[in-house]
């Protein structure tokens, strides 16, 4: 499986990811993402979305806090974030 089975702002964080140049912080991909790096909240959204990834596979959390794709995280038989997973009619995010 490849990043297009993560859905939305998961797609999105983790391919800002893959295109950093290193390891990155949740201000940097908050911005990587188009989104507010100076509103808190924005940044906690981000953030929350990367360790989603990272506790399925997809990412790896240095001990600073920072992101990276875990090795193999693309094509691989991970359980990633979001997918395969439908919200029920009238359901909200």
């Amino acid at each position: 499986m490849g990043e297009e089975v993560l859905s939305g702002l998961y797609r999105e964080v983790f391919a800002a990811v893959v295109a950093a140049s290193g390891p990155v912080s949740g201000v940097e991909l908050t911005r990587a993402v188009g989104r507010e790096a100076e509103i808190k909240n924005e940044v906690e959204k981000i953030r929350h979305r990367a360790y989603a990834l990272e506790k399925r596979g997809w990412l790896l959390r240095e001990k600073n806090g920072r992101f990276m794709p875990a090795p193999g995280a693309v094509g691989r038989d991970a359980s990633p974030a979001s997918a395969g997973h439908r919200r029920p009619p009238g359901a909200t995010a």
